[in-house]
C-alpha cells in the first residue's frame, strides 16, 4: 500500500507498508541515492580511463616539443640549412604546442567532472541522512562546500545562476555568451 504525501520541501513523501507492516518512508530517496551512486560510478570510471591515456599522451608531447625545440635551435644554428626547412620546423612547434594546450582544456573537463562528482557525493551523503535531509540549513552549508570548491570564475557564476532558479537553458546560453564566443582563451587554474 502506498500513500503519497506532499513535504514541506515540495518532494513527493512515500509511506510504504512492506509485508513487514513496518512503514517505510521516503522509499524513493533511497532509490535516488543508488542512481546518485551509480552516475559518480561511471563519471569516476571515465576519468581514470581518461587519466591514464591523456596523462600518457599529454607527456609524449611535450616530450615531442622539447625535442623539436631542441632541433628547430641546433637547426637554425646552422648557416646552410633551408629557409623552407626552419619554416615547417617552426609550423610543426606551433602545432605540437597547441596539442599541449588542448589537453589544458581535458584537465579542465577532469577538474569539471571531478566537482560532478563531489556534489553527487555531497547529495548522496544529506539524502542518507534522515535528520539532515530536512533541514534547510543543511543544503546551504552543502551548497557553500560546493561553490568553495571551484576554481574558475564561471564555474561560480553558473553555481550562482542555478541556485538563484536561472533556468538551465538559460544559465548555459549566459556562459556560453560571456566565456566562449568572445575569445578562445583557456582560463588557467
Amino acid at each position: 500500500m502506498t500513500d503519497l504525501n506532499l513535504h514541506p520541501t515540495g518532494m513527493a513523501a512515500a509511506n510504504v507498508t512492506p509485508a513487514g507492516n513496518q512503514p517505510v518512508d521516503w522509499i524513493h530517496i533511497h532509490e535516488t541515492v543508488k542512481l546518485l551512486l551509480l552516475s559518480m560510478a561511471q563519471i569516476e570510471l571515465t576519468l581514470t580511463d581518461g587519466d591514464h591515456n591523456v596523462t600518457g599522451l599529454g607527456q609524449q608531447f611535450t616530450e615531442m616539443a622539447e625535442h623539436l625545440r631542441k632541433m628547430n635551435h641546433h637547426l637554425q644554428s646552422e648557416p646552410d640549412t633551408p629557409t623552407e626547412i626552419l619554416a615547417h620546423g617552426q609550423q610543426l612547434e606551433s602545432k605540437i604546442n597547441e596539442g599541449v594546450v588542448a589537453f589544458q582544456f581535458y584537465d579542465r573537463l577532469s577538474q569539471r567532472l571531478e566537482h560532478v562528482v563531489n556534489v553527487l557525493a555531497l547529495t548522496e551523503e544529506i539524502l542518507s541522512d534522515e535528520q539532515r535531509r530536512l533541514k534547510p540549513q543543511a543544503w546551504k552549508n552543502i551548497q557553500t562546500q560546493i561553490k568553495t570548491n571551484y576554481s574558475l570564475d564561471c564555474e561560480r557564476k553558473m553555481f550562482d545562476l542555478v541556485i538563484q532558479g536561472t533556468p538551465l537553458h538559460e544559465a548555459l546560453e549566459l556562459y556560453r555568451t560571456d566565456y566562449i564566443e568572445p575569445n578562445d582563451d583557456v582560463e588557467l587554474f
